[in-house]
């Protein structure tokens, strides 16, 4: 995914008026903004613009900063809304407007991402990074021969420049992509290497190292990859507290699974049958079972949607850096709340359709399950599960575009995946929660027998046309839209295998996860 950064220098914040006082202060109120969205604070700073934006409608800045909030968060249309605010103020600035574009991008609005990056390059022809974005959003689209070309612009526009380190390594990094289908994968890795230790972008540094690893593993040098995961990694470092994590899931399977009474029934008045949730590990087959999905006739696919994530309640604890509220205390959901909650959150879903069955494939949301059964009676949930090896390695080689700190230390992502595991085991034990699991090796190796099993889970008849979603033109906004685009192949299944002496880490991690005693509980009962 292309980095957006609006706090480029470059960067024309156009607002009211105001004396050389009020700019002062309202400078410093910008700078701690931006440093909380940096630091991980997302949400609390979103709470600030809101009201500063109720104040000042037509100041520039806060659409900008608000923007960058719900990008931080993965909350893409949000995101659009915002960045779209701020086009609409000032409409003939070509940096403004390649923020909107890029906002576009990430949401999964490719074809009008293009046009926008379209309206920039018109604006200012010479635009860097408008055009690069140009060239990976037809990447995006499937469009790899009007891809192809731009980037050959892009090559064109960068020889008549005096290149930044930034800039030398953004175009390298371009023509990556193409490799090894039009480039060779030995000359795009050494178009890399030549200039990435003179950059200090961190984005392009660590698209970088990525797009080594990717070539590096493509030639079956798997030290060299691994290697330059790892500078990955290290050229974007985050936070975590695997512990603290595992501590909250504690709190959040306490809350849910209990032999006390639920103090509310179902969300009243709702039928939530139509709504189909695809939960699971990040990588783990969500968009594939999705693509798949979205083959049958009246069922809309709603893609990485965070309806139910935006109705937790502010006053839930969040102490770790960029990730979101987890349902910990009982006692802020109420009857009302629920009925509430799920009305809001049905709004969004009825947006994608009104009336055909909606998919939700937010990985995260298995952190809501039981929440969702309650909100949305009726409503199916399919679980993608994975070789815990293969589904950390690529969360770990894959170069995400918002924070997941977990995946920064092998260590840290073994914790998360126990974790994430016993959360699993626990709904299953809740009868409100209607879920099948689906495991990707076992689709993979028969995709026709276990599509079956799926639609009879769903009620839905089964055809011919979901083996063929790789057909389909339908654009995918993740890390998995090239592999959608692909026929089911068997390729990453193990394909861990040649790393296996890498992670050790991992491992330990995920051992250590599985026996540690879970909030009070012997840790046999946890295996």
């Amino acid at each position: 995914m292309p980095p957006t950064n609006p706090k480029r220098k470059s960067q024309p914040y156009r607002g009211p008026k105001l004396s050389p006082q009020q700019q002062k202060k309202r400078a410093q109120l910008y700078k701690q903004l931006t440093d909380a969205i940096d630091q991980g604070y997302a949400s609390q700073a979103l709470g600030k613009l809101r009201e500063v934006e109720q104040r000042f409608p037509t100041d520039v800045n806060v659409h900008m900063l608000t923007g960058r909030a719900h990008a931080s968060l993965g909350r893409h249309p949000e995101s659009i809304a915002a960045f779209k605010k701020a086009v609409d103020l000032v409409p003939d600035e070509p940096d403004i407007r390649h923020y909107y574009a890029s906002a576009l991008h990430k949401g999964g609005k490719f074809e009008e991402a293009l046009l926008e990056f379209e309206r920039v390059l018109y604006l200012k022809p010479d635009h860097f990074y408008a055009l690069r974005h140009k060239c990976s959003t037809l990447s995006d689209l499937g469009r790899e021969d009007d891809a192809f070309k731009a980037f050959e612009n892009l090559q064109e526009m960068a020889r008549g420049m005096n290149l930044t380190p930034d800039r030398a390594l953004a175009v390298a990094v371009s023509g990556s992509r193409f490799a090894p289908k039009l480039i060779a994968a030995q000359d795009a890795i050494a178009s890399i290497e030549e200039c990435i230790e003179d950059s200090d972008e961190t984005s392009i540094v660590k698209a970088g190292y990525y797009q080594l690893g990717r070539l590096y593993n493509h030639e079956k040098q798997y030290d060299d990859a691994f290697d330059s995961y790892v500078k990955g990694k290290a050229a974007d470092p985050y936070e975590w507290d695997p512990e603290l994590h595992s501590e909250r899931m504690d709190q959040l399977i306490d809350c849910w699974r209990t032999d006390e009474p639920i103090p509310f029934s179902n969300a009243r008045g709702v039928d939530g049958s139509r709504l189909i949730f695809i939960v699971g590990m990040m990588r783990s087959g969500t968009s594939l079972t999705e693509q798949m999905l979205a083959q049958v006739k009246e069922i809309v696919p709603g893609g990485e949607m965070n309806a139910v994530s935006r109705t937790i309640p502010k006053n839930e604890i969040q102490k770790l850096k960029h990730t979101q509220r987890f349902p910990l205390n009982r006692a802020f959901y109420t009857q009302q709340y629920i009925n509430n909650a799920s009305q809001r959150a049905m709004e969004a879903y009825n947006e994608v359709h009104p009336q055909f069955s909606v998919t939700d494939k937010q990985p995260f949301n298995y952190v809501f399950v039981p929440l969702i059964a309650h909100l949305f009676p009726g409503a199916k949930i399919i679980h993608c599960k994975r070789d815990e090896l293969d589904c950390c390695l690529s969360n770990f080689t894959q170069a995400f575009s918002r924070p997941h700190p977990q995946t920064q230390d092998l260590y840290w992502l073994g914790r998360y995946f126990a974790d994430y595991e016993r959360t699993m085991k626990a709904w299953h034990d809740i009868p409100e929660v209607d879920m099948i699991d689906l495991q990707y090796e076992d689709l993979v190796d028969d995709p026709e027998g276990q599509s079956k099993r799926i639609m009879e889970f769903l009620g839905r008849e089964w055809t011919e046309d979901i083996l063929e979603f790789h057909k389909s033109k339908r654009t995918v906004n993740t890390a998995s839209r090239d592999q959608v685009r692909k026929k089911i192949y068997k390729s990453s299944v193990k394909k861990y295998t040649p790393y296996e002496h890498r992670l050790d880490e991992l491992k330990r991690g995920i051992a250590e996860g599985r026996a540690r005693p879970h909030g009070g509980t012997p840790a046999e009962s946890n295996s």
